[in-house]
């Protein structure tokens, strides 16, 4: 079985991705390492200028993911900047900015990149759609975020904290495409 590095501090990504990639023939390596991440509403640029970062650093190839919510009712707010909403706001903070709003849709747009040292980052992209709910769900798993006690993800009727984290990461290992395409353009190389 082949190993690929993957960069990130999330316990539940590195599940994700594990589950993804063993079923592709790969071993995901974890490594974390706080990489950069350069003011952007692209999530292909953020993820693209953090694996060359971590490429060039480690000395490896490596693969990362950056992830960007985007709020219809609220001109795309937070996009890219969940990360940090999700350190700054709780739940409610973040249901509060949705009252009087009929319009609850949300698309997940994550970008996965893979880089190798000296080289241009290549990057391939998933969309999942969802809503906020109408009131938080708190949880007592491991790794839930505030947006995860809100979002209710596309074919479920509760929110993420809701539901089981191996559902979960189920889920998202199916309708993240990009793993897919990664081990692909693996393939070529």
């Amino acid at each position: 079985m082949k190993s690929l590095i993957f960069v990130t501090g999330n316990t539940y990504k590195f599940e994700v991705a594990k589950n993804s990639l063993r079923s592709m023939g790969y071993e995901a390596i974890q490594v974390k390492l706080d990489t950069p991440e350069i003011q952007s509403m692209e999530v292909t640029e953020i993820a693209s200028y953090s694996a060359k970062w971590a490429a060039e650093k480690l000395g490896k190839p490596v693969t990362l993911m950056d992830a960007g919510y985007y709020i219809e009712a609220l001109n795309g707010f937070p996009g890219p900047f969940i990360k940090f909403i999700n350190k700054w706001l709780n739940s409610e903070d973040l249901l509060k900015l949705m009252t009087g709003k009929t319009n609850r849709n949300i698309t997940m747009k994550f970008c996965l990149a893979y880089c190798e040292p000296a080289k241009t980052a290549v990057t391939f992209l998933s969309e999942v759609h969802g809503t906020i709910a109408q009131k938080a769900f708190k949880s007592d798993k491991i790794g839930v975020t505030p947006i995860d006690e809100i979002l209710i993800p596309e074919g479920f009727d509760k929110t993420d904290s809701q539901i089981s984290r191996e559902d979960m990461i189920k889920f998202w290992s199916k309708t993240e495409s990009y793993w897919k395409e990664l081990a692909e353009y693996l393939s070529k190389i």
